[in-house]
């Protein structure tokens, strides 16, 4: 106990920094918290160094449950946009852009190329090859297409 009677600024300015390091290292917002509680709290020993480290040590733990707490709440208010994450759905870049056709789509099945990629193209109607398309819809490992007519 003795030790938690002499801390000073720099003792929890370390500690602080010490907390936000760890959370940088294992990123899972556990540090973070008491790291920046530390660190106020290091600036509230330097500028007022005769209050009781008692206090601090309490302060410390409040200020820690308190930003985690009013973190969770500010989320919970302002979600934010978050984009939907398209990473493993190549084709949803082709939505809405316009392709001409390999090969014949019959039975509404059909080929399509699009850079270096060959595609599996679906419609419910029957086009030839050279026809323009829109891509609709990415229908699984599919894209779903429709004829282009200009206006």
């Amino acid at each position: 106990m003795e030790i938690l009677q002499n801390l000073t600024y720099w003792h929890w300015l370390v500690f602080g920094l010490t907390l936000i390091v760890f959370e940088i290292l294992l990123p899972s917002a556990i540090f973070l918290w008491p790291g920046l509680a530390a660190l106020l709290v290091g600036i509230m020993v330097f500028i007022m160094p005769t209050t009781t480290p008692t206090i601090f040590i309490l302060l410390w733990a409040v200020l820690s449950v308190g930003f985690a707490f009013g973190w969770q709440a500010y989320r919970k208010k302002n979600p934010g946009s978050t984009p939907i994450s398209s990473m493993n759905k190549r084709g949803q870049q082709y939505v809405g852009r316009h392709f001409t056709l390999a090969k014949d789509i019959v039975n509404g099945v059909g080929e399509l190329n699009v850079d270096d990629t060959r595609w599996k193209v679906v419609s419910e109607k029957d086009a030839a090859a050279g026809t323009k398309v829109i891509v609709t819809a990415l229908d699984g490992t599919s894209l779903r297409v429709e004829e282009f007519t200009s206006l």
